[in-house]
């Protein structure tokens, strides 16, 4: 089966899980497969580090069904597999198992969650060491152009001021005698 979704109600202490049938060639209906559901209570206890599982399971012929022994404490995963209903022509033997679902209160934080900040944050990163990296290596291999001297310089206004002061420094006292 294809898509199996899962959802629980806190409330009602229910869960209600659904899917899509098997892709086949030659069969569109959903009524032409029976279902084995294997619903799985993971209780870990950290202090003995066993895991303890105990397992519902299930054959019905619609493509859902109501689960109604949840507990949001703990922690479940679910896998379905089809067969023939008895009447489509569709192999007799049990497929394979869907991919596990896993639901709960307890349920691990997926790698795609880290995924979400820890790629931008590398990228930046290397963004920036990337910056760093050629602005170093232009500062080295480019060489700064000197500037001429101009030869005629202009004497700014700051000279000016320089030199007037100078001007008044080098001027002498006058003493002036008065006779009588």
């Amino acid at each position: 089966p294809l898509n199996v979704t899962v959802n629980c109600t806190e409330a009602s202490h229910r869960c209600s899980i659904w899917w899509q049938p098997p892709r086949t060639s030659h069969v569109k209906k959903s009524s032409c497969f029976k279902y084995e559901i294997v619903i799985e209570n993971k209780a870990a206890d950290a202090e003995k580090d066993t895991k303890t599982t105990s397992k519902t399971e299930a054959i019905i012929e619609s493509n859902s069904y109501l689960y109604e022994s949840f507990s949001s404490e703990k922690r479940y995963s679910v896998k379905i597999r089809a067969t023939d209903g008895g009447f489509c022509l569709v192999s007799t033997n049990w497929g394979e198992w869907s991919t596990p679902v896993e639901f709960g209160a307890q349920q691990l934080t997926s790698t795609s969650a880290y995924m979400l900040f820890l790629i931008p944050g590398l990228a930046a990163g290397l963004a920036l060491f990337l910056c760093m990296t050629v602005r170093a290596y232009l500062k080295k291999t480019s060489a700064t152009v000197p500037q001429p001297r101009n030869p005629f310089r202009e004497p700014t206004p700051m000279d000016f001021q320089t030199e007037y002061m100078n001007i008044l420094k080098k001027k002498e006292t006058e003493e002036i005698n008065i006779e009588e």
